[in-house]
């Protein structure tokens, strides 16, 4: 049901300016495999590589053709022959013209083309199929890319909404200190300087906001041209940054060999494919046979009457075989043999690069997860500590014992404090996202 929905949703997206849809994450994702370009193109990839394992198929199965052909003679050819083949007694250099055959021909062929043995077309098969599953691997890869491509602009999009609110809230506390402060400067128990430090960070507090505010707006059109949505229409996300939670994660469930990794799996079938190419290459000394069957049908006349039932077509049919042997190619097929060879070596050194690649990913990919996770532990602590601190400052501000510049720099650091939590959080979103795309979990 909430497939129906979604894609009456897309229905309208697609024939209105104006419209607004809320998305939440999985939404997101469903949205992306539909209309993400990229994606779309590898999926008819795909489509492309199966038809083209059907085409290899198809050369070795029976070839039918048929042909029709017709000739009108304005003017039927001449034959010269000497004509003491007629008469002995006529004179050497003296010939005969003579014109054989009809003025109108028409002549129907049926002929059928089989391949009986070619291991060059056999190499070629299992080539085509080790393509196919190439581009699969291919096709997943790009389903991978997609999948992490949004879900990172969805986290960084409600990150800069979650640090907004902060900000607001931040905004709210300091326009409540600005109004005591002006009373308190008014009645002559606060220098002015204490106001006009206040004033300051509430200035620097707004620009602050305002900056958010652009940097959420091209967040939000950075995950619309992810996902394929409209950029002139609406949209909003439904999901929030507390519904998403790294923390706690067993990195047991990374524990895998790099051979079930989509990148090694992708270079194996690279590897598999220049195999293919270097036995294809090295059989193609072998020879070829095929065979053929033919049958035709020919008219003869002087009229146009060839729908006549009276007038014969004369038959011929015959069949036969081919059998192509190569001989000498000049050394061609031995050079390309042996860059076969050079280029099979180079995918399996290739192969054991990436496998050794994956793990030290792997291995740094756990090294900065474990790091996320103990800056966003610290910096837990520190925003209780920077807001234990801002709230000690006020009261003696209020108190009279604190200045406008200590308030400011205790609001700045509580602040400050929120945003490195913020982007702790996010770190270990996408330390998380990497590894789940590694293991081809998204």
């Amino acid at each position: 049901m909430k497939k129906l929905l979604l894609f009456f949703l897309f229905l309208i997206s697609a024939v209105s300016f104006k419209s607004q849809a809320s998305f939440s994450l999985e939404d997101a994702l469903s949205y992306a495999l539909l209309n993400n370009i990229e994606y779309k193109n590898s999926r008819l990839d795909l489509n492309i590589a199966e038809q083209k394992v059907k085409e290899s198929v198809s050369t070795g199965l029976p070839k039918i053709t048929s042909s029709v052909g017709f000739q009108n003679y304005i003017n039927l050819p001449t034959t010269v022959i000497p004509s003491n083949a007629f008469n002995p007694l006529a004179p050497a250099d003296e010939f005969e013209e003579l014109q054989f055959g009809t003025s109108i021909n028409t002549t129907g062929t049926l002929k059928i083309d089989q391949l009986i043995f070619s291991a060059t077309y056999v190499a070629g098969l299992k080539a085509a199929k080790v393509y196919k599953e190439l581009t699969a691997k291919v096709t997943e890869k790009s389903l991978q890319d997609t999948k992490e491509k949004v879900v990172g602009a969805y986290y960084a999009y409600l990150i800069l909404e979650e640090n907004k609110t902060l900000l607001n809230n931040s905004l709210i506390n300091l326009n409540a200190i600005q109004k005591e402060t002006e009373i308190l400067v008014s009645e002559g128990l606060f220098e002015q300087i204490n106001l006009d430090q206040i004033n300051y960070s509430v200035l620097k507090l707004n620009n602050q906001i305002s900056q958010i505010d652009h940097q959420a707006t091209n967040s939000i059109n950075i995950l619309k041209f992810v996902i394929g949505f409209p950029q002139d229409s609406s949209l909003t996300l439904s999901n929030s940054l507390t519904d998403f939670n790294a923390e706690n994660v067993s990195l047991d469930q990374f524990q895998i060999s790099p051979s079930q990794m989509l990148d090694y799996q992708i270079v194996d079938e690279n590897r598999k494919l220049s195999l293919l190419t270097l036995k294809m290459n090295k059989v193609s000394a072998i020879p070829s046979i095929s065979g053929f069957f033919s049958h035709q049908q020919t008219a003869l006349r002087n009229e146009f009457n060839l729908l006549s039932a009276d007038k014969p077509w004369y038959p011929s049919t015959f069949w036969g075989i081919n059998i192509n042997i190569p001989i000498f190619t000049s050394g061609e097929s031995l050079a390309v043999t042996k860059q076969s060879e050079l280029a099979f070596k180079k995918s399996e050194n290739l192969l054991l690069s990436v496998e050794q690649g994956l793990k030290q990913q792997l291995s740094q990919l756990y090294t900065e997860y474990n790091l996320a996770l103990y800056a966003l532990e610290n910096d837990k602590e520190n925003l209780i500590l920077s807001q234990k601190i801002l709230s000690n400052t006020l009261t003696r501000f209020k108190e009279g014992l604190k200045s406008g510049l200590e308030v400011a720099q205790a609001q700045n650091q509580e602040i400050s404090a929120q945003n490195q939590l913020l982007q702790s959080h996010f770190n270990l979103l996408l330390a998380k996202l990497k590894l789940d795309k590694l293991m081809n979990k998204l």
